[in-house]
């Protein structure tokens, strides 16, 4: 009798254990951001992660929380502060330990020249429907003037 039940508390315990490691580590979603590291520090009681602010483009209203799990990435990332990077990542289902539920798995300087290839490509995108161009051209040019100029670039570079 007692070797059944100490049996069965071991299973029990097993298959919890398993299922919690699941619902912890258990990606949902996969993809990639760019912007500027405008923070990155370490934090946690238990497991420490490096917790991160990524800068998507205007001030508060476009920031995006992140972790770090792997200490070694956390280390190399940390040395590139206040740089646009791209950021790949995995989201987990909960963020029990975490700050956030985005857990960054790899990393890469975006250099100036590709940031404005890839600007010059969403223009020439955008230049296609005059409607958008319309639309957004105010816009940029009450809240952005520096991106008004580097669009304006690009136009010079390949008029239509």
């Amino acid at each position: 009798m007692k070797k059944k039940l100490i049996i069965s508390v071991v299973l029990i315990g097993l298959l919890t254990g398993g299922i919690g490691y699941l619902l912890l580590s258990y990606s949902y979603s996969q993809g990639h951001r760019v912007g500027k590291l405008v923070k990155l520090s370490k934090k946690g009681f238990l497991p420490k992660t490096y917790e991160g602010i990524l800068d998507l483009g205007s001030g508060d209203q476009l920031t995006w929380n992140f972790s770090i799990h792997n200490d070694e990435l956390g280390q190399e990332l940390s040395k590139e502060s206040g740089k646009m990077v791209r950021l790949e990542y995995r989201e987990l289902l909960w963020k029990v330990f975490y700050q956030s539920k985005y857990d960054v798995v790899s990393w890469k300087v975006i250099r100036p020249e590709e940031e404005m290839t890839l600007l010059c490509r969403l223009v020439n995108i955008m230049r296609k429907n005059s409607n958008i161009v319309d639309l957004t051209r105010p816009l940029i040019e009450e809240f952005d003037q520096d991106l008004m100029i580097n669009i304006r670039e690009c136009q010079r570079k390949h008029p239509r």
